[in-house]
């Protein structure tokens, strides 16, 4: 845990729920993305360490998707 950012109080995000498209956001501070910050499913897999989900998180200043992957534990539902 980052002391500067502290989790929110969230649920962990059931990975049944998880489709294409569906926005979700940072529950802890995780591949510095902030808790709090949304983004949009645009994969998502299983794994014998869990569930992993590929996020869009928008675009940078030049255009490119700031993409990221990350379990399925530190998300929360938008």
């Amino acid at each position: 845990m980052n002391p500067l950012y502290p989790p929110l109080n969230l649920p962990e995000l059931d990975p049944a729920l998880l489709k294409p498209r569906l926005q979700v956001q940072t529950r802890t501070f995780y591949a510095d993305s902030l808790p709090g910050s949304k983004a949009t499913v645009v994969r998502f897999w299983d794994t014998p360490k869990g569930v992993f989900v590929r996020l869009n998180y928008g675009k940078n200043l030049g255009g490119q998707s700031l993409l990221k992957t990350m379990p399925a534990n530190v998300l929360a539902l938008a």
